[in-house]
């Protein structure tokens, strides 16, 4: 769940302040999203994404979006970081990913416009505090016809704090094409980016 108001009252509240890096085109430094409080202490995200040129980035809130060839209804790529609000406790990881499993198949249940095609949630193999999501849907086509099938492809780190009851992060990786036009790397550019994923939490 998007941490929206409660971020907002957080901020308000424990006079603390948001924090992201700025930079278009091509992204070579790490990123970071989270908070910083009071007392030194702060709860973030750092990541180092694709080392590419094309990549437009905003911050929406406390978060930060960015995205490649947006305005492409055949090949587009976005990357996003915010935090949330928990809907299961971390602990234990096996409860976690069962949450998550069953959010999201319930979530596309009756869908009109995605199928779920393949769907993964494994422990991340380097911080028990996150689990990963490999997630791949097939747009339902309106018409039987010859038409290109159309794909939504993302790769997803959940994170919660030890420390931090409910409070949490997801960097979402998306890759939004039509057969003929997806990236043969993109599940190593995703591996990457996870890869490259810290959670602070001091």
């Amino acid at each position: 769940m998007k941490y929206g108001i409660f971020l907002l009252t957080a901020l308000a509240i424990l006079g603390v302040h948001a924090h992201a890096e700025e930079a278009d085109g091509r992204q070579s430094k790490p990123i970071q999203v989270g908070i910083s409080f009071k007392d030194g202490s702060s709860f973030a995200l750092k990541f180092l994404p694709p080392d590419e040129e094309g990549w437009v980035m905003t911050r929406p809130g406390g978060g930060v979006n960015l995205k490649k060839n947006a305005g492409s209804a055949t090949d587009s790529m976005e990357i996003e970081a915010y935090m949330m609000r928990l809907d299961a406790p971390i602990e234990p990881m096996a409860n976690y990913i069962g949450t998550i499993k069953r959010n999201i198949i319930e979530g596309y249940e009756g869908n009109k416009n995605f199928k779920i095609n393949t769907f993964e949630v494994i422990e991340d193999p380097k911080d028990a505090r996150c689990a990963r999501i490999h997630l791949l849907l097939e747009r339902v086509q309106p018409s039987p016809e010859a038409q290109e099938k159309r794909w939504s492809e993302q790769y997803v780190l959940s994170c919660g704090s030890l420390k931090r009851k409910g409070m949490g992060f997801e960097l979402r990786f998306y890759h939004r094409y039509v057969e003929s036009s997806k990236d043969a790397q993109f599940a190593e550019k995703a591996r990457k980016l996870l890869d490259s994923t810290v959670l602070v939490d001091e």
